[in-house]
């Protein structure tokens, strides 16, 4: 029986323009579009085999949020956590892939939160106090619909 193909390096673009452009379509919104954010940075960005692509998907995706915004500070603080934890991200999920639906969550809200903390402590050293919000609870409840969709990006290639 042969094995599903990995996702084309073309395909994950697509899904990462999608990203893009649900976060613009998203911002009046930003819980919804710190959803979109967090599965373009641990899901989709760092599923790509180069660091260096995947790290220049995360912080576009940074950019691309901190624009969005208008009362958001524009010093690129997000950008640079996205692509410290993209680059962590794909560290870990290169070294130890998923085996399990629910312990590859418990990975994503780890992640997630480490990703909530990063930003905010990255955009207040760039940019002084901000609000924090609450996308950080949007993602962590979300995490069953996005990270099953995500568990295919990151199951090693006999798995998948």
């Amino acid at each position: 029986m042969s094995q599903p193909a990995p996702l084309a390096p073309v395909w994950r673009c697509a899904l990462g323009l999608l990203c893009f452009a649900a976060i613009i379509l998203s911002s009046p919104w930003p819980g919804p579009q710190a959803i979109f954010q967090a599965f373009l940075v641990l899901a989709v960005a760092s599923g790509f085999e180069s660091p260096l692509v995947a790290m220049l998907w995360a912080a576009a995706g940074g950019w691309i949020l901190e624009g969005s915004l208008r009362m958001y500070p524009q010093m690129g603080g997000t950008a640079l956590a996205n692509m410290t934890l993209c680059a962590l991200t794909q560290w870990h999920f290169k070294n130890r892939p998923p085996d399990h639906k629910t312990s590859y969550w418990g990975q994503l809200a780890a992640f997630s939160l480490g990703h909530f903390v990063l930003t905010h402590l990255l955009v207040r050293l760039t940019a002084g106090p901000h609000a924090w919000g609450m996308g950080w609870l949007w993602v962590l409840l979300t995490i069953p619909v996005w990270g099953t969709l995500s568990l295919r990006l990151h199951l090693p290639v006999r798995r998948r």
